[in-house]
């Protein structure tokens, strides 16, 4: 039975679950603002971060109702939030731009109460410019932020892309923009003791417990590799950096190992994915036997893994590859009349250097990934079935 269907199903479903974590990252931001900060528009410049940082938008702003007029009380892009992540602090960016109730697709929502969509900026007559310059492209999402029958004001968030914002991505927009609306009633009740909201925040602790939860179960399912039960480079990169920073504080040996089984798309081409598959499972299991407490294995997709090994030099490193060496060099596999099947692995070890410059967890790791997939590729060119340790020098 050809399994290439249920994988590609799984694959689609893994990455809506990943979309999910991001956006349940988003309210759990959301929910850690603090309301008893004196500004509305520096809450609401946090909201936005919120939102940019998690789902990969352009560009995002709240318009709230002031006076019967609609008035810009937040905005911000990735600029905004570069600039403010190199400077340290939360972005924030507002302005005094203003539009009538009704003017433009931003009006409109708010004077209709309903989500509107521009699938094209460009060729939509109802979208209002607000600034100078070259005319924008790409797709415009309006959604009223709601608080019970009144209407506080419109969200807007927009994509590059035309068309962007399809059935999902506005579903969970609502969500945002429902949660953020308690936001706003709830900063209203500190500063203006709004009595009515004491019962929508507890609802909303609620929701938000509920949504960390489901976080949590998804993270459980998201770092593992479902073909080889191995981890995945979503759980890799956070524990090798601990893991790493551990090593530099405390000045103790570290280091990297990456293996590619040599000429594996042969074997798909030969026997056939389910052999393909039998062989990646068997080899997981053999290099998940070899572990020390302490050490980390992932696939790293497709016929690559990566061992991460703490309180391990390059020698203790080579020691290893060549364990796996001979160990993969014993395996066999029956593929039918074909016989027989055997594979090896190119190999690259780097380790960290003892007069490393102090450098951040996250810098040192990948260049220890650089490094050791050099000394793989010399491996691969010097013959396969070999691990080479890379001289960072």
């Amino acid at each position: 039975m050809d399994q290439r269907p249920l994988l590609d199903a799984y694959r689609d479903t893994q990455q809506r679950m990943l979309g999910l974590m991001d956006f349940l990252s988003s309210l759990q931001d959301l929910s850690a603002l603090d309301v008893n900060r004196p500004d509305l528009e520096g809450l609401l410049a946090q909201s936005l971060q919120a939102l940019l940082e998690n789902q990969g938008m352009e560009r995002s702003s709240v318009f709230l109702v002031r006076n019967g007029m609609l008035e810009n009380a937040a905005g911000m892009d990735w600029a905004d939030l570069m600039a403010g992540r190199q400077a340290g602090s939360a972005p924030r960016a507002s302005g005094d731009t203003c539009l009538r109730v009704g003017e433009g697709i931003m009006g409109l929502a708010v004077a209709t109460g309903r989500i509107q969509r521009c699938e094209d900026i460009s060729t939509d007559e109802r979208f209002a410019r607000l600034q100078e310059g070259p005319p924008p492209t790409g797709s415009l999402i309006c959604l009223p932020i709601h608080a019970g029958d009144a209407v506080l004001g419109v969200l807007n968030v927009s994509h590059p892309e035309p068309g962007f914002f399809d059935v999902t991505r506005e579903r969970l927009l609502r969500l945002f923009v429902a949660l953020l609306a308690q936001v706003i009633a709830h900063w209203r009740h500190v500063h203006q003791m709004e009595a009515t909201i004491r019962a929508r925040t507890r609802d909303l602790q609620r929701a938000l417990e509920q949504a960390q939860e489901m976080r949590e179960r998804y993270e459980a399912l998201a770092v593992v590799d479902d073909l080889t039960g191995l981890h995945n480079r979503r759980f890799f990169f956070p524990e090798a950096q601990a893991a790493l920073s551990r090593a530099t504080r405390y000045s103790e040996p570290f280091s990297i190992l990456t293996l590619d089984l040599d000429h594996f798309k042969r074997v798909n081409d030969m026997h056939g994915h389910a052999v393909g598959d039998r062989v990646l499972q068997d080899v997981a299991a053999a290099l998940r036997a070899m572990l020390r407490e302490g050490d980390i294995l992932a696939r790293f997709g497709g016929e690559e893994f990566v061992f991460a090994l703490p309180e391990t030099g390059p020698q203790g490193a080579m020691r290893l590859a060549e364990r796996v060496r001979e160990r993969l060099s014993a395996m066999t596999w029956d593929v039918g009349a074909a016989g027989t099947l055997q594979v090896t692995a190119s190999m690259g070890v780097a380790a960290l250097s003892p007069d490393e410059e102090s450098s951040s967890s996250q810098v040192l790791l990948d260049r220890l990934l650089a490094q050791a997939d050099k000394a793989l590729y010399i491996s691969k060119d010097g013959g396969r079935d070999r691990a080479t340790m890379e001289d960072p020098a």
